[in-house]
């Protein structure tokens, strides 16, 4: 093998290997993220008609994930009835979901982060009006 082609070799073998190497690390650095976001201030609860909840909360923060990139999970006696997703709303974060029963529930919302960290939540009781003549999936 000629000098130039032996060199134009061992350079691709090694462009090949840190290109794997740096490629290979770069996933590991994503998956070190294990702190939950802060836990979100709920500011607006309300059950409306048709057992519909309308619910705002402050955003939260993360280490690692942009604020827009948080998602909320909002639960209702434990059962996750909906996500929120930050629109950019001067308010805060904000959505109209569905109650799974008439009555008073306890709801809670949850900021997931990007790697899946769930904050701690914290709750309040809502109530859930029924009107007759409502059909399932009005929202």
């Amino acid at each position: 093998m000629s000098r130039p082609r032996k060199i134009r070799t061992l350079t691709v073998a090694a462009v090949t290997f840190l290109s794997t190497a740096l490629a290979g690390a770069a996933p590991a650095a994503a998956s070190a993220d294990t702190t939950p976001p802060s836990t979100p201030v709920l500011g607006y609860t309300a059950g409306f008609q048709c057992l519909m909840l309308i619910v705002g909360t402050q955003r939260s923060t993360d280490d690692v994930t942009p604020q827009s990139q948080i998602v909320y999970r909002v639960l209702a006696n434990g059962v996750e009835i909906g996500v929120l997703t930050d629109q950019g709303a001067y308010s805060g974060v904000y959505g109209v979901l569905h109650l799974l029963q008439p009555g008073t529930s306890t709801v809670s919302v949850q900021a997931v982060d990007q790697a899946g960290n769930r904050s701690p939540s914290r709750s309040t009781t809502a109530w859930g009006y029924y009107t007759p003549g409502c059909t399932p999936g009005h929202l």
